[in-house]
């Protein structure tokens, strides 16, 4: 979706090129800028949230090619659609994967009930097209700046931990939420963070968390089922839980092969 046709931001012109300090302290100068834009559209068009949504992923969008964030392998041939479609199922997968344990846990540590009341297309499809501009933003924004800024000043594995550093403080700036949602947010942003790692780009990363998002929102609260929590799954136990294991594994993997 980036494109390197457009006037570089980026402290250098080449996009796998090690960090300096200096060019560090730009791209997160240039990060913050844009959260806080995307921040102020979400603000001035409180009342309008799709409207608001579609500008904040076009400002992502944008902003992450002035960096040089690729969705991509820069150093691979571009991919084709098939194999795009490829990486967007297998992180589609993972993230539905997570979801479905949050509500099985949920549902089994009876913190949560659900009834089945069909399928509501026009909230499927809605609710899809919300979480897909959601996780262009928070992917570009909270993981590819991150991940950029500190690639070849610290360790893989420490970035990873600064990303879900980077997604608990995001949380926290915008909702004001407890500690269990901004640890679940920490842990969700190193999990997604390791799919960066691995897949060399957004893809996947930005497939599962569509999935998680819109699983764990329009599709258990009437899309397909009327699931009632204790705890809204975003900070509830189940979710701690699980995503406490995936991140774990997750950031384990990637420390070992960065060892």
């Amino acid at each position: 979706m980036t494109t390197s046709r457009l006037p570089s931001a980026s402290p250098d012109h080449d996009p796998t090129a090690p960090e300096t300090v200096a060019g560090a302290s730009k791209v997160v100068g240039w990060g913050l800028a844009l959260w806080g834009g995307v921040q102020i559209a979400g603000a001035v068009l409180e009342r309008k949230p799709l409207a608001s949504a579609i500008v904040q992923a076009a400002a992502a969008e944008w902003g992450a090619g002035r960096i040089g964030i690729a969705w991509s392998d820069p150093l691979a041939p571009m991919p084709g659609w098939a194999a795009i479609g490829r990486r967007v199922g297998r992180g589609a997968a993972l993230g539905a994967a997570a979801a479905g344990l949050v509500i099985a846990t949920s549902l089994a540590m009876r913190s949560a009930t659900a009834a089945w009341i069909g399928p509501s297309g026009g909230l499927l499809v809605l609710g899809l097209f919300a979480s897909i501009l959601a996780a262009v933003r928070d992917e570009l924004l909270l993981r590819g700046i991150v991940l950029r800024a500190t690639r070849g000043l610290l360790p893989t594995w420490v970035s990873l931990l600064v990303c879900g550093a980077a997604a608990a403080a995001a949380r926290f700036g915008i909702d004001g939420q407890p500690a269990t949602s901004l640890a679940a947010e920490a842990l969700r942003g190193i999990a997604l963070a390791t799919l960066w790692t691995r897949d060399r780009g957004a893809w996947m990363a930005f497939a599962a968390n569509t999935s998680w998002m819109w699983i764990l929102g329009a599709v258990v609260h009437g899309g397909f089922i009327d699931a009632r929590f204790v705890t809204e799954p975003d900070g509830g136990a189940a979710t701690v839980a699980v995503l406490a294991a995936v991140a774990v594994a997750a950031w384990a993997s990637i420390r070992r092969r960065h060892s």
